[in-house]
């Protein structure tokens, strides 16, 4: 599968900083009107579950990505040199960061959808404040209930396959066992990482979960950029796995805790309230949308109240 450089760029010039981001969630919804075979819906926190069935399979792999980012920026554009794809702030000509982390791997989930036959793809938002928008999605147990395992991209670099993550080892061994000569295939290995959406998934639902290279480096900052090859490179990862590892069953995981105490293994309470800067569910004009152009949405930025 040939990585979407245009889609790619439509993304990343997309501001979506934390409790911000609604123009994602328009663009997100924009992509998927124009797949065949969606179903979808929005929960009340703007979480987005996405289900693609064409063969009725019995179970689904899972791919997540996190709608939000760390640093704003309203004015930016797009450029690509000697391979790697890189911000500009287009008045200044400085360089500043489009929020990679994690727009690189909502750009792969959205191009599985469109080519994989059957698959299920969860967009959170708030995980760079503590993972909030993963914690409420978990609670979707008739979406969740048929899914076989979970894939993220969601990790910098080009090598790290993820499998301790949130203080729990996320991964079945019978998961790594099917998965391991395509790691050798693609240059990948096992490592351990801080957490991100899926280590919360994987700790309530009790299901295996990686998180993936994706190819962006000096996340979070201006210096921000990401070598296009190793994009592609976790594109072709992902893509063999779910063609490859399974998926007659789930791939279950006993929850054991490591390297922290278990009431202090992220340094972020979950803080509800901040739920409030979303609509509630059935404020949501997108579930009463037949126009489906999000671009030029007839409620204007409804979702600024």
């Amino acid at each position: 599968m040939k990585l979407d450089l245009n889609l790619l760029k439509r993304l990343l010039v997309i501001d979506h900083p934390s409790k911000q981001e609604w123009p994602m969630i328009s663009a997100i919804i924009n992509e998927c009107y124009k797949i065949e075979n969606l179903e979808f819906s929005m929960d009340s926190y703007a979480n987005i579950f996405i289900t693609k069935n064409t063969t009725n399979p019995d179970y689904y792999v899972c791919v997540v990505a996190h709608m939000d980012c760390v640093k704003p920026h309203a004015n930016k554009a797009v450029k690509i040199k000697n391979g790697k794809i890189f911000g500009e702030n287009p008045v200044t000509g400085k360089q500043i960061g489009l929020g990679m982390d994690d727009a690189n791997g909502i750009c792969v989930a959205l191009q599985l959808l469109s080519e994989l036959p059957d698959l299920k793809v969860c967009f959170t938002t708030e995980e760079e404040i503590g993972f909030l928008g993963a914690d409420a999605a978990s609670d979707n147990i008739d979406f969740f209930c048929n899914v076989s395992y979970f894939v993220q991209a969601d990790r910098h670099g080009s090598s790290d396959l993820i499998t301790y993550t949130n203080c729990i080892y996320a991964t079945s061994e019978q998961w790594l066992q099917e998965v391991t000569p395509i790691m050798t295939k693609y240059h990948y290995s096992e490592q351990y990482g801080i957490g991100t959406d899926i280590g919360v998934l994987a700790e309530k639902l009790e299901l295996s979960a990686v998180n993936v290279s994706c190819g962006y480096y000096r996340e979070h900052t201006d210096s921000e950029y990401t070598v296009i090859s190793e994009l592609q490179n976790c594109l072709n990862f992902i893509e063999e796995i779910i063609k490859t590892v399974p998926i007659d069953k789930q791939y279950e995981i006993k929850i054991d805790y490591y390297a922290y105490n278990r009431s202090n293994r992220w340094p972020y309470e979950p803080d509800y309230s901040s739920f409030g800067s979303y609509p509630k569910e059935d404020d949501i004009p997108c579930n009463k949308c037949k126009e489906f152009d999000c671009m030029h949405c007839p409620h204007g930025d409804w979702w600024n109240g």
